[in-house]
């Protein structure tokens, strides 16, 4: 009785008001996990996906996402070493988004879970040509086969941004358009080459009389290892890596 007695007085209140009807209700915008959103996006980072669920809506969501990207690279060193291998870009991570005007514009904080970047491939120096190594000048007797690995950052580190867009947009929107700057922090890179085959000085010639192996040659591998510590001074600003990405999200309800 009490419910239809006060539905009875608001439709009088309503009728005095000049209105035939009481508006429907605003349609609840649910509450955690009422929500799941997609999106494909392209970067700096490669080509990838997210996928987002609200944790308040259109206040504060939960995105995970992913994205990757390889390349097959040869190219010629300035130490006149050929190098062919590839360019992987292999991440993925959550974060957590904050709307504070509840429209577009966001915040974001998380954690990258899984990242593999970096280069991988072979160094190779064709008998008798020369190449540089340390401060000192080789030759190859014999093909030389080195193997060279760069790679950006740990298995995991923290990320922050911001952007525009959400994925799960208020109820009757569908479709969004993402935009997102920021940083992801992957601590400092690890560059670590080696070689097998034989090696001669400059001193012995081109002709490469009494040639040693690379891999027990004394002053060989002292000038390996200066040259991974060349390598590896020049990359160690390298502790970050940029978040530039663009898309296209849909609520899928």
């Amino acid at each position: 009785m009490p419910a239809s007695s006060s539905s009875s007085s608001n439709a009088f209140l309503y009728r005095a008001a000049g209105q035939t009807s009481a508006p429907p209700p605003a349609a609840s915008e649910g509450g955690p996990f009422s929500g799941l959103g997609v999106g494909v996006k392209v970067g700096v980072a490669g080509i990838g996906f997210d996928v987002a669920t609200p944790l308040v809506p259109t206040r504060l969501n939960l995105r995970g996402g992913a994205t990757f990207f390889s390349y097959n690279l040869n190219l010629t060193t300035g130490d006149n070493l050929v190098a062919n291998g590839t360019l992987t870009l292999r991440n993925s991570g959550i974060m957590v988004d904050w709307f504070p005007w509840r429209g577009s514009f966001r915040l974001s904080g998380g954690a990258t879970v899984y990242n593999n970047k970096g280069f991988s491939g072979s160094l190779d120096v064709p008998d008798g040509n020369s190449f540089t190594l340390g401060n000192d000048k080789y030759y190859a007797s014999g093909p030389l086969v080195g193997t060279g690995v760069f790679k950006l950052g740990g298995d995991a580190g923290g990320r922050v941004s911001f952007g525009w867009g959400n994925l799960v947009p208020k109820k009757g929107h569908r479709f969004s358009f993402d935009t997102e700057l920021g940083i992801e922090f992957v601590s400092k890179p690890t560059v670590a080459i080696g070689f097998t085959g034989n090696v001669c000085t400059s001193t012995q010639g081109k002709g490469c009389e009494g040639a040693e192996n690379a891999a027990t040659n004394p002053a060989f591998l002292t000038d390996v290892t200066a040259e991974q510590s060349k390598l590896q001074n020049d990359v160690n600003f390298l502790s970050f890596y940029p978040i530039v990405s663009v898309g296209i999200g849909y609520r899928i309800f």
